[in-house]
């Protein structure tokens, strides 16, 4: 199970400022307008492997694969996304957020991590150098994704559930109130259980309601970024906080009502809610191929456009923080004239771009993944028509994101490779 619901009575119990302040973060970013033209937004990510046994010390190319995960569900880049019924084909969104890997942290620990439901602490130490976890880097400027073993959740020796992952809502908006940190801002980030990232991941997990092999797709990740860029589930979060029932809403309204999370699988004729839906004008399904439901892995393949901007109005006001120095397209720097051609490319391609006065630009492709394959500096451009050739013939077929940097902003373009 996802810890969010966990995460968020710890809240209501112990942080009662705290969970007023979400709630006033969601309404504000769901009520931002909508910027007129969108740009490509970029976070870096740092993920702090926590590891006590060695199997969870997971491989560089677990963490490189769960990154390209990513990038593929926000940018509807997933090939599984042609399963989504024809109904909701519609309304399903691209976030065009792009995450690039810039660390991987590798702590060793003889620490066992495991939620305090009584104490109310939500793994503090996994999140502290000194108390065998590791330090976030800055948490206004980097996506802090951590990875351990979580433990069984317990109650009086008896498990209870297994939390698959949690992440904090966002904060930092002007209007909160002074004590509603997070509860301590160095804790700000995604936790993850080290059994779900990644589709190449070789470690077994249960499926927390039948207890049988879960199929791992690495879409844990992808949902609990969900709730650090704003997201509830789609069925509105009753059940531990409250009522399920057809009244609880995730606030989206392209979300069908649920009064119930999917167990696990993905039926596709499920309608727990038989009632009309004011955004559809029709009674449809449950809306089970959504991130954030607890649908299968093979199952979910879709934010709707609702979600992306929802997501997108946080990460460019309560969490504008992660943009700093990766995608800060400023006026001026996408009015640099520049493309990409041939774009579709076979592997040879050229960037061209016209500058009106000499400038220092500097060059980067990277591609799902967030490797860099390429970087270059040209110091004191001419003013005029500018040429470079790039050579990506020995890159695999797939898409990547070529950027421009000048003194003044960064412009993006994406690239595909046949």
């Amino acid at each position: 199970m996802c810890g969010n619901e966990v995460f968020s009575s710890m809240v209501q119990q112990k942080y009662p400022a705290l969970q007023a302040a979400f709630d006033q973060t969601f309404e504000t970013a769901k009520h931002q307008p909508a910027a007129t033209e969108r740009s490509p937004l970029n976070v870096k990510v740092v993920v702090h492997v926590v590891w006590n046994d060695p199997s969870e010390n997971l491989a560089d190319s677990i963490i490189e694969n769960q990154i390209q995960v990513l990038n593929e569900d926000f940018n509807r880049l997933n090939a599984d996304s042609a399963n989504l019924r024809p109904l909701f084909q519609p309304v399903a969104g691209n976030a065009d957020i792009h995450f690039q890997l810039v660390e991987i942290v590798r702590v060793q620990t003889d620490v066992l991590f495991a939620l305090d439901l009584f104490g109310g602490t939500i793994l503090p130490e996994l999140k502290s150098t000194d108390e065998g976890g590791s330090d976030a880097w800055d948490t206004e400027k980097y996506l802090n994704l951590w990875v351990c073993k979580i433990q069984p959740t317990t109650i009086f020796g008896f498990p209870v559930g297994q939390i698959l992952g949690f992440a904090f809502p966002p904060n930092g908006l002007d209007n909160w109130p002074a004590d509603s940190g997070a509860p301590n801002a160095n804790e700000d980030g995604v936790v993850i259980d080290y059994r779900m990232m990644g589709r190449n991941n070789p470690n077994p997990i249960e499926d927390p309601s039948s207890g049988n092999p879960l199929l791992v797709r690495g879409r844990t990740p992808t949902h609990e970024i969900g709730h650090y860029l704003g997201l509830r589930h789609i069925w509105g979060d009753g059940g531990l906080l409250g009522p399920n029932n057809c009244d609880q809403s995730d606030g989206v309204d392209d979300t069908p009502y649920a009064n119930a999370q999917s167990a696990f699988d993905c039926v596709l004729t499920k309608n727990t809610c038989e009632q009309v839906e004011q955004f559809y004008n029709d009674d449809v399904p449950d809306l089970v191929e959504n991130f954030m439901d607890y649908s299968s892995e093979t199952c979910m393949n879709m934010f709707t456009k609702g979600q992306v901007e929802l997501m997108r109005n946080v990460l460019t006001g309560p969490r504008s923080g992660l943009l700093e120095n990766t995608s800060s397209e400023s006026p001026l720097a996408q009015a640099l004239n520049w493309k990409i051609a041939p774009n579709p490319t076979d592997g040879l391609f050229f960037v061209d771009l016209e500058t009106g006065g000499a400038i220092d630009i500097s060059f980067q492709v990277s591609n799902l993944e967030g490797k860099t394959m390429v970087q270059e500096t040209h110091q004191s451009m001419v003013s005029g028509a500018n040429r470079l050739m790039l050579d990506g013939r020995q890159w695999p077929a797939g898409m990547y994101f070529v950027t421009i940097k000048t003194p003044i902003g960064y412009s993006v373009r994406k690239l595909v490779k046949h």
